[in-house]
């Protein structure tokens, strides 16, 4: 008796400390969001410290996003063998290395970049992590609560995360962020005493899959920013390579099903380029607003406050949107609003800074608009049971997407070509070549609306 007592005393102590875990982890996962949004808006000013190039000073980014991307995959497989507490704890030690370092070499633009990549590979156990923690540890009825605050806190982290680069890079200085980032070790302990001690199983992490998906978007990369055929040749090598061995080998991370599925491989083809653009018009914004209004990157991280709020409202209600209007139709209408919000500040980039705000608001409102139908349409594609492995793809696609939006973005900032008044609209060169940008970016948004209605959108209807 004494025995079955002692049992159900002990798990009722381990659901306890769960959810006095939960909180913690959603902490940790804010805060993570939070340190990598803050570095996403201080390069400008680290152009300015190091004097490069745009193209150059984009790798702390661009780099930065690849690692989130193949992170997240990473993590999720080792959270099938490995215990989620000593992850967690990894990724913590992970971030304050990479932080210390970068400080203590901060006049070193290459050691910066490693030291990004070394802390960047700890943000991204965060949010896989807190996802897997959620859905493993407390009973359905709760799980969608705490999911939800994910949302949330993303959308949180985009504003606070802006705010704080912006500041801190203006009233102190950019690399002050990587002291900042050292407030996620104060949760260390909290995570040690509260996350619960499970098992270790087997390992089966797909580490050449993983290195091969990161040797194709490295190429891709490289591409963009030096044009040079012989990242193109090991593009299109690594490619091979990658769909020969998922072909062969059972176990890889994601098998050669997914890339047999027309439907699921359109849909990623839409999704890659669109959100291209995503980061693509942040990373050029406050290059924008600072050359064309002498702005400093505290009033520019103010401006972008507007748009921030408009993707969490927005965000919150397109799910009932979308079940009212369908995937097809709020897709369609938020690629239109994308191209609406660049066409604001291609044609009035001179006009004034109220434009960019309300191109901001449209343009973060549309992504916020699209995502949920948009990954609801790739997900119906496919098998239930093949649902986790899909959604760890098609982030990390979005991931490495990103990235290369960044890396073109700052590839066509450095062209003199692009410098050229072919409409007659600005002033300055400065003007003309941002103008240019935007229209650029138009276009990349009408080929992904374009791809989306001949792939996906006639079959739809149909």
């Amino acid at each position: 008796m004494s025995t079955i007592t002692a049992d159900v005393s002990m798990k009722k102590n381990q659901e306890y400390n769960v959810k006095k875990a939960v909180p913690i982890t959603l902490l940790l996962f804010l805060l993570c969001l939070i340190i990598d949004n803050s570095f996403k808006i201080i390069s400008v000013d680290m152009a300015k410290d190091f004097q490069i190039s745009a193209t150059t000073v984009s790798w702390q980014a661009t780099l930065a996003g690849l690692v989130i991307g193949i992170g997240a995959v990473v993590y999720a497989a080792l959270a099938d063998s490995v215990s989620i507490r000593k992850l967690f704890i990894a990724g913590i030690i992970l971030i304050c290395a990479g932080s210390v370092m970068g400080y203590l070499f901060q006049h070193s633009f290459i050691l910066v970049v490693i030291s990004r990549i070394i802390q960047t590979a700890g943000l991204a156990s965060a949010e896989t992590l807190y996802v897997i923690f959620v859905t493993k540890h407390l009973p359905a009825n709760e799980q969608k609560k705490f999911l939800g605050l994910s949302t949330s806190s993303f959308a949180l982290s985009q504003l606070i995360g802006t705010l704080t680069g912006g500041y801190v890079s203006t009233y102190f200085h950019w690399t002050t962020l990587f002291l900042l980032s050292l407030v996620t070790l104060l949760t260390l302990p909290f995570v040690l005493k509260y996350l619960p001690k499970e098992e270790a199983k087997k390992s089966n992490v797909d580490v050449l899959g993983l290195f091969l998906v990161g040797t194709i978007s490295a190429a891709l990369l490289l591409y963009i920013t030096d044009f040079n055929w012989v990242y193109l040749l090991l593009f299109v090598a690594a490619i091979t390579l990658f769909l020969i061995y998922i072909k062969k080998n059972s176990k890889a991370f994601i098998g050669i099903s997914f890339f047999k599925n027309n439907q699921f491989i359109s849909l990623l083809g839409v999704a890659f380029v669109i959100y291209s653009v995503q980061l693509a018009y942040i990373f050029l914004f406050p290059f924008l607003l600072e050359k064309i209004y002498g702005l400093k990157l505290d009033t520019i991280s103010l401006l972008m406050i507007p748009g921030f709020i408009g993707a969490t409202i927005v965000g919150a209600l397109s799910g009932k949107i979308a079940k009212f209007l369908g995937s097809k139709q709020c897709i369609t209408i938020a690629m239109s609003s994308i191209v609406v919000s660049l066409l604001l500040g291609a044609f009035f980039i001179q006009s004034s800074v109220v434009v960019f705000v309300i191109s901001m608001v449209l343009f973060s409102s549309s992504f916020a608009f699209m995502y949920a139908p948009l990954i609801d349409s790739c997900i119906r594609t496919i098998e239930k049971e093949k649902t986790g492995t899909a959604v760890g793809f098609y982030n990390l696609t979005l991931n490495v997407a990103m990235s290369i939006g960044i890396a073109y973005t700052a590839a066509m900032m450095d062209r003199s070509a692009l410098r050229n008044n072919f409409l007659g609209m600005t002033s300055t060169s400065d003007a003309s070549m941002f103008s240019n940008i935007l229209f650029i970016l138009v276009l990349i948004t009408l080929l992904s609306l374009s791809l989306y209605w001949v792939l996906v959108g006639r079959k739809a209807a149909k």
